[in-house]
């Protein structure tokens, strides 16, 4: 929260938490599911998700979750935000799509949890139901949420992209994305003695 001069866009409830992290109430926007908000020329909605909420033991589901779609003059862009698969993503893209680039969480998948994060799979499916062509995948090699080595995500997304026609976006950590420029490169296939 370096730069509290920045406007927050959050989930319903979430604001709490960012006050107590500092933010001044009057830099915090809460939208419920479907509740846009404007900046500029820039038109941002919250959208829904399969997950839940929580930082703590005691808190679980007390504040909303969120996908986003962010609309501007020329480009549209969605945020999966944590989510499972589910209809609300092609309703999404029937109502907000196409988009122009999507960032899809990728990690943290489980059989025994199937409704809350996106298995490889279904984040190519993802993007075809949202209309969608170029995926950056995010939520992905951090932290280990699943019982899967910390790569198998992103080698079996960038495979089934591949089969699909789905361009992946997977700029080396702080490389800038330029739009109509994809930094496109395996760098996790990287031989750990070249590092």
């Amino acid at each position: 929260m370096a730069d509290r001069e920045i406007q927050f866009i959050a989930p319903l409830g979430v604001g709490a938490r960012l006050e107590g992290w500092g933010v001044p109430k009057d830099h915090i926007t809460e939208l419920g599911w479907e509740q846009p908000t404007t900046y500029g020329s820039i038109t941002i909605t919250a959208l829904p998700g399969i997950h839940y909420s929580g930082r703590s033991h005691n808190d679980r589901n007390q504040t909303l979750w969120a996908s986003y779609a962010v609309r501007g003059a020329e480009k549209n862009i969605f945020s999966s935000g944590d989510t499972g698969y589910g209809r609300h993503l092609k309703e999404i893209g029937e109502k907000y799509g196409p988009f122009d680039m999507a960032f899809v969480e990728i990690d943290g998948w489980n059989k025994g949890w199937p409704l809350t994060h996106l298995f490889p799979h279904e984040a190519i499916q993802l993007c075809q139901d949202i209309g969608t062509e170029h995926m950056l995948p995010t939520h992905w090699g951090v932290f280990d949420l699943a019982l899967h080595p910390w790569d198998e995500s992103i080698q079996m997304v960038a495979s089934e992209a591949a089969a699909n026609n789905i361009q992946l976006v997977t700029p080396i950590m702080g490389e800038k994305v330029i739009p109509g420029v994809d930094p496109t490169n395996n760098w996790w296939e990287i031989k750990a003695t070249t590092r």
